[in-house]
């Protein structure tokens, strides 16, 4: 299973690991197209041929930089512990936001980087399948979950959508217990329409 994006290169990272992690911080702050190739090697202390030896083009750099990320199902099929809707919630809405806190730069440069490269847009577009599907599969198996499948993919999607969207516009989402108290209503919504109104009140 691949490590969480904050750990699983805590100890003494390949060069081409380097690179990849001194790109992704230059691309968030300063942006791709202004970013060059020379800079990356630099910050990274490693030989300009280096990066090259790694990957073919930039372009291909930063493809490495949004595709390299732990699958959303790895981060989120943790939270299915809870038996209810509403507990399951809380939980996929913490983890998300615990993800996006740490994997902050990448979520930058999707973001900006997908409105004009096809390739960036199609990675973010199956990365936000795989997430919905994901949830869609966590709230789908709460005890109290009576509505239809196309309901729960709904549902998923609002979520997966929301926290995304909030962290883009409202910036960091901070500690769990924010990011749930922020989401609260979203959540007893949602809770209410996936059990018809007869999920425990937790």
């Amino acid at each position: 299973m691949t490590a969480p994006a904050h750990t699983r290169h805590a100890t003494r990272p390949s060069k081409r690991q380097l690179i990849i992690e001194t790109a992704e911080r230059l691309f968030a702050e300063h942006g791709y197209d202004a970013t060059s190739t020379a800079r990356i090697a630099t910050e990274a202390g490693v030989p300009s041929g280096l990066v090259f030896y790694h990957f073919a083009t930039k372009l291909d750099l930063l493809l490495a930089v949004v595709q390299e990320r732990p699958a959303p199902s790895e981060v989120l099929r943790s939270t299915a512990r809870g038996r209810t809707v509403r507990r399951r919630l809380r939980a996929i809405v913490a983890r998300m936001a615990e993800e996006l806190e740490h994997d902050r730069a990448a979520r930058i440069i999707v973001f900006r980087e997908a409105q004009g490269r096809p390739e960036i847009a199609s990675r973010a577009a199956e990365l936000f399948a795989e997430a919905t599907e994901t949830v869609a599969c966590v709230l789908a198996g709460a005890e109290d979950v009576v509505a239809d499948p196309a309901r729960v993919q709904a549902a998923a999607e609002l979520v997966v959508s929301r926290v995304f969207l909030d962290t883009v516009a409202l910036g960091p989402l901070g500690q769990a217990e924010t990011a749930t108290n922020r989401h609260a209503a979203m959540i007893d919504l949602i809770a209410e329409s996936l059990t018809d109104g007869v999920s425990a009140h937790e």
